[in-house]
């Protein structure tokens, strides 16, 4: 991070430090005041909800009291009670049975809510009477109480009120449901004797009139539930009764937040013992917290102003200091000693930078003045670089007389030493190669042969060597001498005393855009390898001057990623590989030295 801004101009700097330590502390600290009023909002709404919650459900549960004290009224009447006892009759006194108690049951059912009554009739005497199918309450006759979706939860209730969805009793083709209070009607003088079961069904409309408290929360879906989650009474028609909401089994009472479609929603629960429901309301926690939102946008346009007024502010700066010290940068940055600058200084001002400025402008006039004086001096320094260039011809000399005594050695038939005397002329000739600094791999593969011939003469042929160069990779270009310090290492520090068991192995390769040049001995000695790459790195000096020469000519042409490296060979001894780009031209290699 130092480094980086280090490198940037003053500009950048001021807009990296304002963002650094102006935006984004604020933007933070904005992101998590908002979230904390988030929190306690919803933590503060979510308790006064679930204080109605409890309250309404305390309502809903006086309806339901109401209930059983009318169902318990109705059982204990005289006119229910009687029909415990009342013998087999005709079928006139049947009917006149079945009037009394339709007219009894009618006083009770109003338009929302209906009174009716289940007997078992297995013997079929009362077939004259209509069936739920018909009518959509009173007196009915079943002739098996069991085929009754709701006989068996309220025989097992034993005389306790139930709450259930069923369908709707009369024609009733969509099985429109409703909510219904089941009871079975008892003997009072003998508990185990079952006269019928009483139903009041419609009872959603009383218990949906008690959700008008939750009316001010326009978003919020209010449901009763039974033990098994299904609706019994609605406020939303998203969630139809009858319809299953699903409610984790571990969720009994309390607030917790749950998403859903990707909107995320406050439940608020409550259940009750005395009538086993449950209250739950949902509502989205967006609806919560829109006056937390409300007032998040007022503080988010306060602090676009406040951004936009440390803009200008800014822009001040930039245009009164900034701006000067960038032309001042330009100014010095295009000055080439010996060319006259093309700015012209500014009209004196108190401005220190602008001073400054005009300054640096006539101390540029003073020195392009001194480079003029000193031109003559320039020329004889020019003379001197010219005759250096003409030194350079004896090699060149040295080279053709060579050539003279191989020609006049191999007419005398001294052939070893013509061929001696050729090698090193060939040596020679590729270690000039004309001024090139780059030669094809091929050339650079005769010069390593030649060197290599020498030696094996010298050492009287004590090594073998094995060459395998790939035809692709002869064609690419190399810096010229950096195959014979290898191998004249691999030579010296590894195979020289090793009579006729030392062994080299000079391999070249193209792979993956790159040439690999590869020099292998077996010899018996231990290198440190870790060393060799010390001084490769420069971290070990006085040492290892021609492999640092290559590394570092290597480096200059292509850069600090190619270069020479070392390491154990498995078998034994030591492998050094050059790593080098393929190219066919130098004008391909664009990448500045490291």
């Amino acid at each position: 991070m130092r480094k980086m801004l280090r490198n940037m101009n003053l500009m950048k700097k001021l807009i990296v430090l304002l963002i650094l330590f102006v935006v984004i502390p604020i933007l933070v600290l904005d992101l998590v005041v908002a979230k904390k009023l988030e929190s306690i909002t919803e933590e503060q709404v979510g308790n006064a909800l679930l204080q109605l919650v409890r309250g309404s459900h305390l309502t809903l549960d006086r309806e339901s009291s109401d209930f059983e004290e009318k169902t318990e009224k109705i059982m204990i009447s005289q006119e229910i009670q009687q029909l415990a006892s009342i013998p087999s009759s005709s079928e006139y006194e049947r009917f006149e049975i079945f009037k009394t108690l339709d007219k009894y049951l009618s006083n009770y059912s109003t338009n929302a809510i209906r009174y009716s009554m289940f007997f078992s009739d297995t013997d079929k005497q009362y077939s004259f009477v209509p069936n739920s199918d018909i009518l959509n309450n009173g007196i009915f006759y079943a002739t098996d109480l069991n085929a009754l979706s709701w006989y068996k939860s309220v025989s097992q209730a034993k005389g306790k009120g139930v709450l259930r969805v069923i369908d709707k009793f009369g024609f009733n083709p969509n099985s429109v449901q409703t909510v219904a209070y089941l009871r079975q009607l008892n003997s009072i003088y003998n508990g185990e004797t079952v006269i019928g079961y009483l139903l009041v069904s419609g009872i959603e409309t009383p218990l949906q009139q008690d959700f008008l408290p939750f009316d001010k929360y326009a978003d919020a879906q209010v449901m009763l539930l039974d033990q098994e989650n299904t609706v019994l009474a609605t406020n939303t028609e998203k969630f139809q009764i009858g319809s299953t909401m699903p409610v984790a089994s571990d969720k009994v009472e309390g607030v917790y937040k749950l998403k859903e479609g990707g909107v995320e929603y406050m439940h608020v629960l409550h259940t009750s013992e005395a009538t086993n429901t449950k209250l739950l309301m949902r509502v989205p926690v967006q609806s919560i917290i829109i006056d937390h939102i409300s007032v998040q946008r007022l503080v988010d346009w306060i602090m676009f102003i406040y951004f936009f007024i440390l803009f200008l502010a800014s822009m001040y700066f930039i245009q009164s200091i900034l701006k000067p010290i960038s032309r001042l940068a330009r100014i010095t940055n295009s000055y080439h000693p010996g060319r006259p600058l093309a700015i012209s200084m500014h009209s004196e001002s108190k401005n220190e930078i602008v001073l400054l400025s005009n300054h640096f402008i006539r101390m540029t006039d003073r020195l392009n003045q001194t480079i003029y004086d000193q031109y003559e001096l320039e020329l004889k320094h020019k003379e001197i670089e010219l005759s250096i260039l003409h030194t350079q011809i004896n090699p060149h000399l040295l080279y053709n007389t060579l050539e003279s005594v191989y020609w006049h050695t191999f007419m005398e038939g001294a052939t070893e030493s013509a061929e001696m005397i050729k090698d090193l002329s060939l040596i020679m000739r590729i270690g000039l190669s004309k001024g090139k600094l780059l030669i094809p791999v091929m050339e650079e593969i005769n010069h390593a042969e030649a060197y290599v011939r020498l030696q094996l003469f010298r050492y009287e042929y004590a090594f073998k060597v094995h060459w395998d160069i790939e035809e692709d990779a002869k064609k690419y270009l190399v810096p010229k001498v950096i195959l014979q310090p290898i191998i004249e290492n691999a030579i010296l520090h590894g195979i020289k005393h090793m009579s006729q068991d030392g062994e080299l192995w000079i391999k070249v390769r193209s792979r993956d855009g790159q040439v690999i040049i590869s020099v292998e001995d077996n010899g018996y000695r231990q290198a440190d390898i870790d060393m060799l790459n010390a001084i490769l790195q420069g971290k070990e000096s006085n040492r290892g001057f021609g492999i640092i020469n290559v590394q570092k000519r290597i480096q200059l042409h292509f850069g600090g990623s190619y270069g020479l490296h070392y390491s154990h060979r498995e078998e034994q001894g030591v492998r050094a590989w050059i790593e080098i780009p393929a190219i066919l031209d130098e004008n391909e290699w664009k990448q500045p030295p490291a």
